[in-house]
């Protein structure tokens, strides 16, 4: 990245809070973070991308948080239980930001299911992040349509855990848009995610596997 004057900056410190405990319930009763993509586990595919573009990645864990530790064997990262994990997504973003202590420059929230993502995906967005407002909530969109992961200054993540609040919930993002700006996206990836049988049929047929 470079700094006003052309010349190279410090690269961004990044957590990244992955989101791997949900209940896959549309899913057919398979959990969609365990099927093989590319030769894979999902979520093995996903944690492995946000590592390759930098990030300390932190998991958070659920619903059969055993068989999801394991299919992520070897790779380092820091895990995080949620043990209200069925209660929603909110309380897995809420359970993720607290176990990342340390100092970052940006904190991305991130989904364990966006089988499209790459690491340059997730490096051209933190790059956009370095050189706009850091103080504010970079979303990415392609199309008009919103997409994840979502970068967090860490100023607004200190602020709303004072306060309380949980960034987790989409109507926080939605009713402060003073404390966001957008990621024009120049591919779909950022909004594909694998929920259903026909996500997964759909993106075996993109030929982006």
């Amino acid at each position: 990245m470079n700094d006003v004057n052309g010349e190279a900056s410090a690269p961004l410190k990044v957590a990244a809070v992955l989101l791997a405990a949900g209940l896959s319930s549309r899913m057919g009763g398979r959990n969609k973070l365990l099927i093989e993509i590319g030769g894979e586990p999902l979520v093995r595919r996903s944690a492995r991308t946000y590592l390759a573009a930098g990030a300390d990645v932190h998991v958070v864990l659920g619903h059969e948080a055993g068989d999801v530790r394991a299919a992520l064997a070897g790779l380092p990262l820091t895990f995080v239980d949620n043990p209200n994990f069925a209660v929603g997504q909110p309380t897995s973003v809420r359970v993720g930001l607290d176990s990342v202590p340390e100092p970052y420059d940006a904190l991305l929230v991130a989904l364990a299911d966006q089988a499209a993502l790459t690491p340059a995906d997730i490096t051209d967005l933190l790059r956009a992040f370095a050189e706009g407002d850091r103080r504010r909530i970079l979303i990415p969109y392609f199309q008009g349509e919103r997409g994840n992961p979502v970068v967090f200054p860490p100023e607004i993540v200190a602020e709303i855990r004072a306060g309380g609040r949980n960034i987790g919930c989409r109507q926080f993002i939605d009713s402060n848009p003073q404390l966001t700006r957008r990621y024009e996206a120049p591919t779909d990836h950022f909004t594909l995610d694998i929920d259903t049988p026909d996500d997964l049929r759909a993106f075996a047929e993109s030929g982006k596997a």
